[in-house]
C-alpha cells in the first residue's frame, strides 16, 4: 500500500473497504466513550465519527449495534514458547481472546537454536494476522554457569536489530555483568540505543545505587520486582513497571490495589504475562488480566489503556497499534459489556478473525535437539561416605512462585555411599542433563516443595538453556524419564515403578508441540491428574519444575554445571 493511497482514503478519494456503524468507541487517547462510526481501508483506520464521505457503493457495512469498540489488546512481554505450541497455533488462541499484538522475546528457542531460531520466528511471524513485535534475546545463555544450545553474540544481536519487526533488546537478565561493564553486554546495549530501540530490564531485588547504575545503562522496564516497595522505587526513578500476571508468576493482586490506593499515576505501567501455559491461554489471555484489574478496582478505561496505549507508547509502536486512532491498524475487540470486558468478536487488520490456514514449513534440524547418551541411574547420583548423614543445600520451591529458597537438610547415604531422597521429609533428588551435545554435563542436587510420594518427572523445558531436568523419589525412575525424553526428541514425562505413565512429546526444539493447543492442554490436564495421584501438591508442577534451572532468579538453582547461589552469583557444592 502506497502512503498516497492511505491519504486518499482518509479524504474520501478512495472509498472505505469496511465501515463499522453504531459504535461506542473506547477512546484511550482521551479516556472517553464516544459514539460514532469507524471506516477501514487497506486494514487501517481512515475515518472516525461521521464517515459518510468515505462510504462507497462497494463499502461493506457492519452494524455494531451500540456495542463497545475497544482497541486490540497487547501483551507487553511474553515468551510464546511457554504455550508449548508453535507461533501459528499461539496466534489462533491469542486473537480469540482479543489480543492482537504481542511483544515477544523468543529466548527459549534462541537458547536452543540461536540466531537461526530467532530468524525462523521472524519469518513465521510475517505470515500471521497477529502483530508480532520482536525483542532480540540479550542473554543467551542467561549466565556462563550453564550450557545452552547456542549463543547470541553482540554481533548476532546487532544484525537482528536491523530487521523491521525488531523493536528492542530483550530483558537484560545478567545485570551483574552490566554493572561490571562487560564488553559483550555493553556492546549489545549500545547497538540498541544507537538505533533508538528500547532495552528491557530484568532485575529482581535490585535497589539503590546498583539499580541506578543499571538504569544508567539504558534498562527501561522491569517485571521482576519482588516487593511492592521495590516496584514503586523503580517506577519513581523512571522505569516503566510491567505488572505480570502469567502462569508462573503473578503480581496483579500484590501491586495493583496498592498503586490505586497510593494514587500513583498508571501511565507508565502496563500489563504482561511473561509466560502462559496452554490451559491458562485457552481460558483467557490479556482479556483475563483486564477483567481482573477491573475487579480489583481499576476503571475500565484505565485497565484497557494499560493493555493497549501504555504498552504501545513505551515500545514506540503507537503509530501502528494501541488505540482507535486515524492511521492505526484496524485491530478491534467488540464488547457486549465494558465492565465485564465481555468479548463479542475480534477484528484483526480490518477483518473478523478466522482460522489461519497457513501451514508454515519448519526445517528438519529443529526436530533433532536432544543429543545426550543413554542415562543410567548411577549417572544421576551424588556420592559421599557410606552409611552417613550429610548436610546438603536443598532447593525449596513454592506454589505459584518462581523464587526459591536455600535450606539446609540432613540427607542419608546408602551402603554404597549414594545420597538418597527422603520422601517422608519431602526431599527429592533432581538432576539437570546437558542435552545440546556440548559436554555431557550432569548437575545433581536435591529439592523440596513438590511432595512427590513416588516415581519421577522429567522435561526438556528448563529455563533458560533448556537442558533436560529430572526429579524423583528414586534414580531408576529418573533415568527412565531422561531416556524417554531422549527417544521423543523432547517433551514431558511421568514415570512410576519403571513404567512410563504418561508423556507429552515436544519435538520442536524440545519445547513445542505440533498439535493444536486444545490437544496439548487435554494431555497436560491428564498429566496433572496423574502427578497429583503421585502425591505432588503444586498447582502448576511442570511450570515450577521448569524454573529450577534458571540461574538469574534468587535464591538457589541447579544447572548442568551444579548448584548455583544466585545472590553470590557462583556455583556451590551440594
Amino acid at each position: 500500500m502506497r502512503l498516497e493511497d492511505k491519504i486518499f482514503a482518509g479524504i474520501g478519494m478512495l472509498k472505505a473497504d469496511t465501515i463499522l456503524e453504531n459504535c461506542r468507541i473506547v477512546n484511550v487517547n482521551t479516556k472517553e466513550i464516544l459514539a460514532g462510526d469507524v471506516a477501514i481501508k487497506f486494514g487501517y483506520i481512515v475515518g472516525i465519527g461521521d464517515v459518510s464521505e468515505l462510504k462507497g457503493a462497494q463499502t461493506h457495512i457492519v452494524d455494531i449495534n451500540n456495542r463497545y469498540l475497544s482497541p486490540g489488546l497487547i501483551d507487553g512481554h511474553v515468551h510464546f514458547e511457554s504455550s508449548m505450541v508453535t507461533l501459528s497455533q499461539f496466534t489462533k488462541v491469542a486473537l480469540a481472546h482479543g489480543t492482537t499484538g504481542v511483544v515477544i522475546d523468543p529466548h527459549e528457542i534462541a537458547n536452543v537454536l540461536g540466531r537461526q531460531g530467532i530468524e525462523l520466528v521472524l519469518e513465521e511471524a510475517r505470515t500471521l494476522p497477529l502483530n508480532v513485535f520482536v525483542t532480540v534475546s540479550s542473554c543467551v545463555p542467561a549466565t556462563v554457569f550453564e550450557t545452552s544450545g547456542a549463543k547470541i553474540s553482540a554481533e548476532d544481536a546487532e544484525a537482528l536489530m536491523d530487521n523491521d519487526d525488531v523493536i528492542g533488546l530483550a530483558e537484560m537478565m545478567d545485570y551483574p555483568d552490566v554493572l561490571r561493564g562487560d564488553k559483550e553486554k555493553i556492546a549489545m546495549i549500545d547497538a540498541a540505543l544507537k538505533r533508538r530501540l528500547l532495552v528491557d530490564g530484568h532485575c529482581p531485588g535490585l535497589r539503590g545505587s546498583k539499580l541506578g547504575g543499571y538504569m544508567c545503562a539504558g534498562a527501561s522496564t522491569d517485571h521482576e520486582s519482588i516487593e511492592y516497595e521495590e516496584a514503586l522505587e523503580k517506577l519513581r526513578l523512571g522505569m516503566k513497571l510491567m505488572v505480570r500476571e502469567g502462569s508462573a508468576a503473578k503480581s496483579l493482586d500484590s501491586f495493583l490495589p496498592r498503586l490505586i490506593e497510593d494514587k500513583i499515576s498508571l501511565e507508565n505501567v502496563f500489563f504482561i504475562t511473561d509466560d502462559n501455559h496452554p490451559g491458562d491461554l485457552i481460558h483467557g489471555y490479556m482479556d483475563a488480566i483486564v477483567k481482573k484489574a477491573i475487579i480489583l478496582g481499576l476503571e475500565p478505561l484505565d485497565a484497557i489503556s494499560m493493555c493497549t496505549t501504555n504498552t504501545a507508547k513505551h515500545y514506540r509502536i503507537e503509530h501502528l497499534v494501541g488505540s482507535i486512532s486515524i492511521g492505526r491498524k484496524a485491530d478491534f475487540v467488540i464488547l457486549d459489556n465494558l465492565e465485564e470486558f465481555k468479548i463479542h468478536s475480534v477484528f484483526a487488520g480490518g477483518t473478523p478473525i478466522k482460522t489461519n490456514k497457513t501451514v508454515f514449513s519448519y526445517p528438519d534440524h529443529v526436530f533433532n535437539t536432544i543429543k545426550y547418551k543413554e542415562i543410567a541411574a548411577e549417572d544421576l547420583q551424588l556420592i559421599d561416605i557410606p552409611e552417613k548423614t550429610v548436610p546438603v543445600n536443598v532447593i525449596k520451591v513454592f506454589p505459584d512462585k518462581i523464587l526459591t529458597e536455600m535450606v539446609k537438610e540432613e540427607i542419608k547415604t546408602d551402603s554404597q555411599g549414594f545420597l538418597v531422597p527422603d520422601i517422608e521429609k519431602d526431599i527429592l533428588s533432581t538432576a539437570v542433563i546437558e542435552r545440546h551435545g556440548k559436554n555431557g554435563n550432569i548437575g545433581r542436587g536435591f529439592i523440596t516443595g513438590l511432595n512427590l510420594k513416588s516415581g519421577a518427572l522429567g522435561q526438556s523445558i528448563a529455563h533458560d538453556s533448556h537442558n533436560v531436568i529430572v526429579t524423583g523419589t528414586n534414580y531408576s525412575d529418573m533415568a527412565l524419564c531422561a531416556n524417554t525424553i531422549r527417544k521423543m526428541n523432547g517433551g514431558i514425562v511421568l514415570v512410576q515403578d519403571n513404567e512410563v505413565l504418561d508423556s507429552l512429546p515436544l519435538p520442536f526444539a524440545g519445547l513445542l508441540s505440533m498439535w493444536p493447543i486444545e490437544k496439548v492442554n487435554n494431555k497436560l490436564e491428564n498429566m496433572h491428574e496423574t502427578i497429583r495421584d503421585m502425591g505432588c501438591t503444586l498447582p502448576a508442577p511442570f511450570i515450577t519444575h521448569s524454573f529450577i534451572a534458571l540461574p538469574v532468579i534468587p535464591d538457589i538453582r541447579l544447572t548442568d554445571m551444579g548448584l548455583f547461589d544466585v545472590k553470590k552469583f557462583e556455583l556451590i557444592i551440594f
